[in-house]
């Protein structure tokens, strides 16, 4: 092992962080393990087709599934795959806060006014990056703690959504910064508000600006922090041997210049999150994922 190429399965759209973060660690590992790791973009189902499509190939730690932390924790609950993340092992190299947005050209210039806008129109269309992800989840939790409704429009990913909010399909949404940052710097997309307790600096084509923690003003979505975790994940039941090779070029990986210039680049905080860390992770979302799906019914 690994004797010959690997692929990733990456469960999100082209241009996401999903996708962007595993071509790096692909290019990365690749020259580490000496091998060919190729990157294949599978869509749909809350990444439970790519997910079921790696997991239907052989455990000998040859295909790999590229996603979000948090991408299992829903699958059984809706019904998309008799899958969860005790079936799987992780490693998780790169976090990023959740961040609100808009169109570039977008009369709301603050969260505020955002938020006026949505109390006097509950019909308001916002994109997700699908039915039952944890972005749709997370963003209507956002509304229901702020008193406010919507109207949710999925689509395949985060950065698909936030395409339909500068081409006006959608009037905002909600992701990781790290899936919409080049759009922010170019000024197709206005970063209102940041879910995390720093704000964020925002080098924008139309003039450099700081994106505000939420927190300050909504210190009730304090809940929101913390949530999202990308890398990839392999069969739980790969040979051990196996697992310990990865895990230790893993750790190798994200230690170097490549990978970390990668996430300064992105707006991203390389993490390395295996082994017990990565299972009491995904533990934890799945809790947050699916008691939030049970309270919004």
């Amino acid at each position: 092992w690994p004797a010959r190429g690997i692929p990733i399965d990456v469960a999100y759209t082209a241009g996401g962080t999903a996708d962007t973060a595993n071509r790096q660690l692909a290019a990365i590992l690749g020259e580490l393990l000496g091998t060919e790791i190729s990157v294949v973009n599978i869509t749909g189902g809350s990444g439970s087709i790519a997910g079921q499509q790696m997991y239907a190939a052989a455990h000998d730690g040859r295909t790999w599934l590229g996603d979000v932390a948090h991408t299992v924790s829903g699958w059984r609950c809706l019904k998309y795959a008799d899958l969860g993340w005790e079936d799987f092992y992780g490693f998780y190299a790169a976090t990023s806060p959740y961040v609100l947005f808009v169109a570039g050209d977008s009369p709301y210039q603050s969260c505020g006014e955002l938020f006026d806008a949505i109390k006097a129109d509950p019909r308001m269309r916002w994109g997700n990056a699908g039915l039952g992800s944890i972005n749709h989840l997370t963003g209507q939790l956002m509304l229901d703690t702020l008193g406010l409704s919507g109207s949710s429009v999925p689509y395949d990913g985060g950065r698909a959504a936030a395409v339909k909010v500068v081409a006006k399909e959608v009037a905002w949404s909600w992701c990781g910064a790290s899936d919409i940052l080049d759009l922010a710097q170019s000024g197709d997309i206005r970063i209102l508000g940041v879910c995390d307790a720093a704000p964020l600096p925002v080098e924008s084509a139309k003039g450099r600006y700081e994106a505000p923690s939420m927190l300050t003003d909504y210190p009730e979505l304090e809940s929101l922090q913390g949530l999202l975790y990308w890398g990839f994940r392999i069969p739980r039941d790969t040979p051990a041997q196996v697992v310990a090779e990865l895990r230790a070029a893993f750790e190798q990986a994200v230690e170097t210049e490549a990978w970390k210039e990668f996430c300064a680049s992105k707006s991203l905080t390389s993490v390395c999150v295996t082994g017990e860390a990565s299972d009491e992770m995904c533990a934890r979302l799945e809790s947050i994922y699916t008691w939030g799906l049970y309270d919004l019914n």
